[in-house]
């Protein structure tokens, strides 16, 4: 069972979950501010649940345009919480 490790905090997460979904069950929501509230909902279109991967794999997937539209540093890091599945270990932070 993988971990996720974020804000200090670490939780299980069951293989091929959605890790949004993860961390909001946990009350670690991958949002700030007001797109705590205003956000796609897990849809994949408004890049509010960017999140980087400071370790674990990170997959190349459909996400690139999505996260250039929102200009997000170090692209090759960052993930849509969203749209990533967890399958292993990982740390993650806010971009």
């Amino acid at each position: 069972m993988p971990t996720i490790e974020y804000n200090d905090e670490q939780v299980d997460c069951e293989t091929g979950r959605k890790l949004r979904d993860v961390l909001l069950e946990h009350d670690l929501s991958p949002h700030t501010g007001a797109t705590n509230l205003l956000n796609c909902n897990g849809h994949g279109t408004c890049g509010t649940c960017a999140i980087r991967l400071t370790e674990g794999p990170v997959r190349a997937d459909q996400q690139a345009t999505r996260l250039k539209l929102a200009r997000h540093d170090e692209m090759e890091t960052v993930r849509l919480a969203c749209q990533y599945t967890v399958t292993d270990d990982i740390v993650i932070e806010q971009p």
